[in-house]
């Protein structure tokens, strides 16, 4: 079942960034339409999580779950040059700010956030 943030997430996503569902149906070579069908199926009913067919549970783990759960954290510099993450926390955004970070267009965690705010008032 979805949770509160989760929902409020996806119908961020839905409304405003449907071509985040897209690209990732795209990226496992499945269809789009479909992927934002069970977007659309979840948002009608929190019921409708368990009540998913196998082929939307397939939908649901390739082109919804990535962008409402465990959303990665582009750290405070994004990568470093080997390809490690340069995030201060648990390398994820949590859910409670995850709604904000989509609005701001900031895919960083709340310790990130944090830190570089710090560093630029203090640093001014």
């Amino acid at each position: 079942m979805l949770n509160t943030d989760q929902i409020s997430v996806l119908q961020h996503i839905v409304e405003n960034e449907e071509e985040s569902i897209i690209a990732l149906a795209e990226e496992n070579n499945i269809k789009p339409d479909a992927s934002i069908g069970v977007a659309h199926f979840l948002l009608g009913d929190p019921n409708n999580f368990s009540k998913m067919s196998s082929h939307q549970q397939f939908h649901y783990e390739n082109s919804i779950k990535p962008l409402i759960y465990k959303v990665l954290c582009d750290g405070m510099i994004r990568e470093h040059e080997d390809g490690s993450s340069s995030c201060i926390g648990d390398g994820f955004i949590d859910e409670e700010s995850l709604l904000g970070a989509y609005i701001q267009q900031d895919m960083r965690c709340q310790h990130c956030v944090q830190t570089t705010d710090t560093w630029s008032v203090n640093n001014s």
